[in-house]
């Protein structure tokens, strides 16, 4: 098992899914019930996931490197707000 799914089994998720297509499949959206991280990840695609913002949209990629890379934290906290507002540049 590698650290990232270690860290990542630490999070208890919430999924739904966002929309599907056929070439990447479907959009899943993680939101963890302890510390209100959020990612999305396509179930086709050999992509990672990636941190997502409140209304979906994608964080920088060192945000979501550090956060799948990160233990879930347990708790809301004040950092992971300002993680927030960076936003990733399309």
């Amino acid at each position: 098992m590698s650290l990232t799914n270690a860290c990542w089994d630490t999070h208890d998720f919430k999924v739904r899914m966002l929309d599907w297509s056929a070439a990447r499949g479907s959009r899943l959206a993680f939101t963890c019930r302890y510390c209100g991280r959020r990612f999305c990840q396509f179930t086709l695609l050999s992509q990672a996931a990636w941190a997502v913002d409140g209304d979906g949209k994608a964080l920088e990629s060192a945000v979501s490197t550090r956060w799948l890379g990160e233990a879930c934290p347990h708790l809301f906290n004040l950092k992971d707000d300002e993680d927030r507002k960076q936003l990733r540049k399309t």
